[in-house]
């Protein structure tokens, strides 16, 4: 089981990863100004909160079998508070959001929802095999 756990977190870890690395050059290529180290933070912050919340459902798997989903959607909640505290002043500084500001937090934030949800059903999915 733990082969499954560590595998599904190496790859969330690599989807973010090659994400990455394939959203800087289109933004670049595109002439949308980068906010480099927003969506570098942004990529790290969904990442880590990604794994955090997969391995929480993991663990409490057996303890809080019937409220998994309510632990999923506030790991959702939780991304959502680091946006507002740590991304928002940042984006809204100058008064307002502009859309390639709003989409090099949630891009990242989707690409790893969609990663964490499908892995995440991989393992509840081995779990309910065996």
């Amino acid at each position: 089981m733990r082969n499954l756990l560590g595998g599904n977190v190496l790859i969330i870890a690599s989807v973010s990863i090659i994400s990455y690395f394939i959203y800087v050059p289109i933004l670049k290529y595109i002439q949308v100004p980068i906010l480099q180290y927003e969506i570098l933070w942004a990529y790290v912050v969904n990442t880590l909160l990604a794994i955090g919340i997969m391995l929480s459902m993991f663990f409490f798997k057996e303890r809080f079998k019937d409220q998994l989903a309510f632990i999923f959607i506030l790991g959702s909640f939780l991304k959502f508070i680091c946006f507002f505290i740590f991304f928002y002043p940042v984006f809204n500084s100058d008064g307002d959001i502009a859309r390639y500001e709003f989409f090099s937090f949630f891009i990242p934030y989707a690409i790893c929802l969609i990663t964490e949800t499908i892995t995440t059903i991989r393992i509840f999915n081995k779990l309910d095999s065996n």
